[in-house]
């Protein structure tokens, strides 16, 4: 299968293992976009290492090259504070991430922000890595660009300058346009910030583009109120996406999304974090709410959560997905808990159904097309 989803995933072992579980269709049918979580010297294991950034980072390129070797795989390092920050040896913190995926065998694909351009360092870091790579490149356009494409001139020159600074031929080159959250957007605002950047770029020949964004709030408490209950979130994101097939046809236009975790949410632990499945549906998050998880019961609250999913006529079965599988498991009593857990089983059932949906919605399409040309 030809990838056909473009999701943003936080580079964390609750992601890495969903992946790991997927079926190879469901991997060879996705290109993630890995963020890097930032690097914490505070951690036990760093403490006595004279390379623990480098170190850090090599040992998530070991991660995702068990995942994505032989596959495209882009990176990013958005969520650092310092866009020029290096490693102990010197060399650019992005300029080590790429060799260190390449050597783990993966496709890498250099990603740029746009928001990002005006770091010299981190100019100079993607022009060294432009000079030798061979493959495709990202330009991932986010709010400032959203912003800035109020002043054409400005952004144009922009843009511009990225292309001819890094020598990227548009040809080779993928565009993000990320709109991150848009819990609190209305959905026709949210179609007209796509459309007005768009139709800016659609006239550059870039080989191909994805639309990414968040319904899910950064807390489950913005869209299900009360304890022990249930609700549901439209995925705007969906909708946005098949609005854009349907507007701009003869373009590849990919979807793409945060999977079960918007771009603020840092959720790892028990605290005061609240027991919850988001369950992915056709065009919707499906939510059970728990209340806060507290030990020695900890997460086993969850497995009254997956019967009441199980009973909801929501749950799509054990064999859908491995995640699936667990919420079964859960729901008999065999398993219950954290946090880091649900993010694994609930993205695992994600990407298989965004991937299904996707599928559905494009012979929907095609079948259409060849239908009017009758």
């Amino acid at each position: 299968m030809n990838p056909v989803y473009f999701p943003i995933l936080k580079a964390k072992d609750a992601e890495f293992d969903a992946l790991l579980k997927a079926p190879e269709a469901i991997s060879r049918a996705m290109i993630p976009l890995f963020e890097i979580p930032r690097f914490n010297p505070e951690l036990k294991k760093y403490q006595d290492d004279l390379h623990a950034k480098a170190t850090f980072l090599s040992e998530l390129s070991r991660k995702i090259g068990e995942l994505r070797s032989g596959m495209f795989a882009m990176f990013d390092t958005y969520h650092w504070q310092n866009p020029g920050e290096k490693v102990e040896t010197g060399e650019h913190h992005l300029s080590h991430l790429f060799n260190a995926l390449k050597s783990y065998g993966v496709l890498a694909v250099p990603v740029v922000g746009y928001d990002r351009w005006d770091d010299e360092e981190y100019r100079m870091a993607l022009r060294s890595i432009s000079k030798t790579h061979v493959g495709k490149f990202c330009i991932r356009l986010e709010r400032f660009a959203f912003d800035d494409v109020g002043d054409p001139l400005h952004f144009h020159n922009r843009l511009a300058e990225i292309l001819d600074y890094l020598e990227i031929n548009p040809f080779d080159c993928h565009v993000i346009l990320d709109l991150e959250d848009i819990s609190a957007l209305p959905l026709i605002g949210i179609l007209d910030k796509f459309d007005a950047l768009f139709s800016e770029i659609n006239s550059y020949g870039f080989s191909s583009y994805s639309v990414a964004g968040c319904s899910l709030p950064s807390s489950i408490d913005k869209v299900v109120k009360d304890r022990d209950s249930c609700g549901s979130v439209l995925r705007s994101e969906i909708l946005l996406w098949k609005g854009a097939r349907k507007q701009y046809p003869t373009f590849s236009i990919y979807f793409g999304d945060y999977g079960v975790r918007g771009p603020s949410t840092g959720e790892t632990g028990y605290g005061n974090t609240n027991a919850k499945i988001r369950y992915t549906v056709d065009e919707h998050f499906y939510i059970v709410r728990g209340h806060v998880i507290r030990k020695p019961i900890g997460g086993f609250q969850h497995c009254n959560l997956a019967k009441t999913l199980i009973e909801s006529g929501n749950y799509l079965g054990p064999d859908f997905s491995w995640g699936d599988k667990e919420i079964q498991r859960c729901a008999n009593g065999e398993i219950g808990g954290g946090p880091a857990t649900w993010i694994k089983i609930d993205t695992s059932h994600h990407i298989t159904h965004v991937v299904s949906e996707i599928a559905e919605f494009e012979r929907a399409m095609s079948a259409h097309t060849a239908f009017i040309k009758k």
